[in-house]
């Protein structure tokens, strides 16, 4: 398991290179220029709020497919969209009938959902002189999360500044993820519209892959706000263990102009039992890797750690004071243990490389009221609130948070864990 570190080739540079001679204009990044609409006219005062306020009415539908057979898809357009191919990812001009075509770019590898946001804020914000950054929307499409972005800012021109607005979307797919923009004044529910299309009919070539045998969406919010996801996929592993794999992104605001972002991808082994075989953890702070740790269990509890945390280089073992806790053995065990009262608190230990790389962090689960799913949950002097389902996996989590509280609430869940 490795953290999803591709960059974004085509947006850094501005232009994705083409690898024909046969060159065509890529898309311009967001913020080179704003659009024409945007421009003070040659008399009067442009109403900016009338030009925000600017949808699309659908657009037919034109057929879009890869000329190496990696992908084929289907996207609104007023016109015949533009596919060139660059280095490890294909460059999708779209024209829109407005000032400026939808850009999206296809890659071949892997896109973290927060290092592109906040790469693409930042090219934003080297050209131009941004007044707000927020995230939008988190969204399922298929089985993968959609995070939508704005990024609202001035630019120089010739009667003064003009007001753009540079909109996002990046779509983490296992096999093909899609990042968008669209660099005009307006148009954000039409853009969530047709990049959530786009995205939704994307298709490569050959059999998809087996259905997991538990899969499940979570959003983040604070105040109702959307500030992150968590994806988890459960895999039946030999001997009856289990494979689980979690993706999650933050967008936590810095400032009005400027996003805080984290992605972290784990995979954890468990056995049949529900304890844990060994777990790998990846996580990367705006956009770089700060965290990659891996553990392998030696014998009974003894385990052995190595990788990099924080700059420093780790290597070693350690002795649990009992058995490492996996999310297929939690779900049982607040399952039959902690739900119907036979246990009215348990203390469980897990492998948490951002708590502490080298030793395992305890955790206690205190059961809520009588005939209530809710539990708490203390890890040192940090507390939180839990909803549980039957199944004994997390539908709600309330974390508070200075003076609000960090809500994650499940929105989609299929299978059995």
């Amino acid at each position: 398991m490795r953290l999803r570190t591709t960059l974004l080739l085509g947006l850094l540079t501005g232009c994705a290179t083409p690898a024909s001679s046969s060159k065509t204009d890529a898309p311009a990044p967001a913020g080179a220029a704003p659009s024409s609409s945007e421009s003070a006219p040659a008399a009067g005062k442009i109403d900016l709020k009338a030009l925000a306020a600017r949808e699309l009415a659908p657009l037919s539908k034109q057929k879009v497919s890869a000329p190496d057979g990696s992908f084929t898809g289907e996207v609104e357009a007023a016109g015949a969209p533009t596919l060139q191919p660059g280095e490890e990812l294909f460059v999708l001009s779209v024209p829109l009938g407005t000032g400026s075509p939808l850009s999206c770019f296809v890659y071949s590898g892997p896109v973290d959902a927060g290092g592109a946001i906040y790469r693409l804020v930042e090219m934003a914000g080297q050209r131009t002189e941004l007044h707000r950054v927020r995230t939008t929307d988190i969204r399922l499409i298929g089985e993968s999360p959609a995070v939508y972005a704005e990024a609202e800012y001035l630019v120089n021109a010739p009667r003064g500044k003009a007001a753009g607005l540079a909109k996002m979307m990046v779509y983490p797919h296992d096999r093909l993820p899609l990042v968008c923009t669209h660099d005009e004044l307006g148009y954000s529910e039409s853009f969530k519209r047709v990049t959530s299309g786009l995205a939704a009919s994307l298709q490569g070539p050959g059999e998809a892959p087996p259905a997991p045998r538990y899969f499940e969406l979570n959003v983040i919010r604070v105040q109702g706000h959307p500030v992150g996801f968590e994806k988890r996929v459960m895999r039946d592993a030999a001997g009856g263990g289990r494979l689980t794999e979690v993706e999650s992104s933050l967008f936590f605001p810095r400032s009005l102009k400027e996003l805080s972002v984290q992605d972290t991808v784990s995979s954890e082994l468990s056995d049949k039992d529900g304890r844990l075989v060994a777990r790998d953890y990846a996580r990367a702070s705006n956009g770089a890797l700060d965290i990659q740790m891996a553990l392998k269990q030696v014998q009974g509890r003894e385990y052995h750690y190595e990788g990099t945390h924080l700059g420093k280089e780790l290597n070693g073992n350690f002795t649990a004071p009992a058995d490492l806790a996996t999310e297929p053995g939690t779900a049982r065990l607040v399952r039959e243990r902690l739900l119907p009262g036979k246990d009215p608190e348990l203390t469980l230990h897990y492998y948490m490389p951002a708590a502490n790389p080298v030793a395992p962090t305890p955790q206690v689960l205190r059961k809520g009221a009588a005939g209530s799913r809710e539990l708490t949950v203390e890890m040192g002097p940090l507390k939180a609130t839990l909803t549980l389902d039957a199944q004994g996996m997390t539908e709600k989590l309330v974390t508070p948070m200075g003076g609000t509280e960090l809500v994650q609430e499940r929105v989609q869940a299929r299978g059995t864990p």
